[in-house]
């Protein structure tokens, strides 16, 4: 019965998604960022159970929703930094490098990253940070090449800057939908008086 519910989060999602693209998407994503919504619905999931949410729950000492909800949101900011950082490193280096700016900038920038995510809370960050970066690459690289992804004279700091905040929106509405689910469900069962 809790799929009922579920599944009309995920009409939402999709309605949300489609009115965005109405009224003409956030700099890429021109053909939706419902996977996105998608993407960090799961992870949430992620982020609360790695946060003891799995073993904890019975226990009565599962992670509080909005800090599952903030650390996948930060941890999705410092992937897009870090991402930023790649791309901006790898074109700095790329005339000596060549073949390997990329992977030499990977590794550079993922030790300061990574260092902040573990500094901070590494089960809870990590995972967002490496899914917030790969998201970023994703619309920057396939996405932001499509003809019309952005205005003509656009440049490539507000490409950055759209394409973050795109990302960030879509980010911000599929997290709570984590938690959501689990409280539907949760209430469904309460009110069918199931035991949980």
């Amino acid at each position: 019965m809790w799929a009922v519910p579920v599944g009309f989060l995920a009409l939402v999602c999709q309605v949300i998604d489609q009115l965005i693209l109405k009224v003409g998407g956030i700099g890429p994503w021109k053909a939706g960022g419902g996977w996105v919504m998608f993407q960090t619905w799961a992870l949430w999931f992620l982020v609360y159970y790695m946060l003891g949410g799995a073993s904890a729950y019975d226990a009565g000492k599962s992670p509080g929703n909005l800090t599952v909800i903030v650390m996948g949101f930060c941890g999705y900011i410092v992937g897009i930094i870090a991402a930023i950082c790649i791309f901006e490193l790898a074109g700095l280096i790329g005339k000596v490098t060549a073949f390997w700016s990329v992977p030499i900038a990977l590794f550079v920038v993922c030790i300061p990253a990574l260092y902040w995510g573990w500094s901070v809370n590494p089960i809870g960050i990590n995972p967002a940070l490496f899914l917030g970066a790969a998201t970023f690459f994703c619309a920057m690289s396939y996405f932001g090449d499509r003809e019309g992804a952005f205005k003509p004279d656009t440049g490539k700091w507000a490409r950055y800057g759209q394409t973050a905040l795109g990302e960030l929106v879509f980010c911000a509405i599929g997290l709570p939908c984590g938690w959501l689910t689990l409280a539907l469900g949760e209430g469904l069962m309460a009110w069918c008086g199931v035991a949980g």
